[in-house]
């Protein structure tokens, strides 16, 4: 398996925008990589990172993704991470418990990459190699997250997001959200009532929130209330931007300030908005100096969980070897008792010192059970 990666570590959100594909554009990308011999391939695409794991050559996927991105070949280079064999099936056990991410054991990306494998799952273009890879992948962050409190702290993007607002200034604040039927929007919003401090205006019908502090507005009506909102949050998957400059310098303002937090990635909220007198806005990208603070009370829980990814993966990587060895394995059984010693003086031989010194570590453990 190789893994071409694209994250917060390496590479800023303008260019990961340029990968951030839609199913149409991922369905694309994985018949391109059909037609070149890449038969098995799971694009994931999230706000911090857009990631290509597939069975086969990387070179081959990595021009295939600079063309459908409209990018330069090298450039995408340099701001990738790559993996592969046993180096790639650990990197997908790390992302998927939460341990890659911007923010420590966060629960999202479980769902996000479970979402990602079923679709390609469903559109056939998963086999017994990735199959087994992200199910294992994905009960090993599920068995982290029961045995461990390494996601029992609000972590995600949508919760910090929510605690910045909380702690913006005293007192009821007036809260608009453009995009709140989404994930990312509605966790936020939900977020924000567990707080009790906020008038919450949102831009499209939410028919499962009944709630005095919710008030429903008409998207295009929206910078007419701008100018009455403490903070703005933004989190769409519109290519366009849903809050720009030169609209929002004509609304009215009541404020003195306003708070603007863009969650979206391809980015909602045009930044020259902070020209105008007053306004702030955080980015995805700013919450990282947010993510580090909270990321340090979380090692000792994280350590914990590395132990348990550490014995899953090992159980995975033995049941690979022994998939792919099926046959020459199953021979073994031929070998009767006497030819078992000429079996061993064999395989010392053939084996590194090391290799030899495990056998026997094996052998012996198997006569104490």
């Amino acid at each position: 398996m190789f893994v071409i990666s694209l994250n917060h570590k390496k590479s800023k959100t303008e260019f990961r925008e340029r990968l951030s594909f839609d199913d149409s554009q991922i369905l694309e990308l994985l018949n391109k990589l059909k037609a070149v011999g890449i038969n098995q391939g799971v694009y994931v695409c999230t706000c911090n990172r857009c990631e290509l794991y597939g069975i086969g050559k990387a070179a081959k996927a990595l021009g295939i993704l600079a063309e459908l991105a409209g990018v330069d070949k090298d450039e995408l280079k340099d701001q990738t991470l790559f993996f592969d064999g046993d180096g790639a099936i650990n990197h997908l056990f790390h992302v998927t418990a939460g341990f890659d991410s911007m923010v420590l054991g966060e629960d999202e990306i479980l769902r996000q990459i479970k979402n990602a494998y079923h679709y390609s799952k469903d559109n056939g273009y998963t086999d017994y190699e990735l199959n087994t890879i992200f199910q294992g992948a994905i009960c090993c962050a599920k068995k982290i997250k029961t045995k461990t409190k390494l996601s029992k702290t609000s972590t995600s993007i949508a919760s910090l997001a929510a605690t910045k607002i909380h702690n913006y200034k005293h007192g009821i604040k007036k809260v608009m959200i453009i995009g709140a039927t989404g994930d990312t929007g509605n966790k936020v919003m939900l977020n924000l009532l567990s707080y009790g401090d906020c008038q919450i205006y949102t831009t499209k019908h939410i028919s499962h929130i009944n709630n005095s502090q919710v008030k429903i507005i008409p998207y295009a009506d929206r910078y007419e209330y701008m100018g009455q909102m403490d903070v703005v949050v933004s989190a769409t998957k519109s290519p366009h931007y849903t809050v720009t400059s030169g609209k929002l310098k004509n609304s009215a303002k009541e404020k003195d300030t306003c708070l603007f937090i863009d969650l979206a990635v391809p980015r909602d909220i045009d930044e020259d908005i902070t020209s105008l007198s007053g306004n702030k806005l955080i980015s995805i990208d700013d919450f990282e100096v947010i993510a580090r603070e909270n990321n340090s009370l979380k090692f000792q829980e994280k350590e914990n969980g590395e132990l348990i990814l550490e014995d899953e993966l090992n159980s995975l990587l033995k049941e690979l070897i022994f998939h792919k060895n099926r046959e020459s394995l199953e021979r073994l059984s031929d070998i009767d008792e006497n030819n078992l010693i000429k079996f061993v003086y064999k395989y010392r031989n053939i084996a590194s010192s090391e290799e030899f010194k495990s056998f026997v570590n094996v052998i012996n453990k198997m006569q104490e059970v």
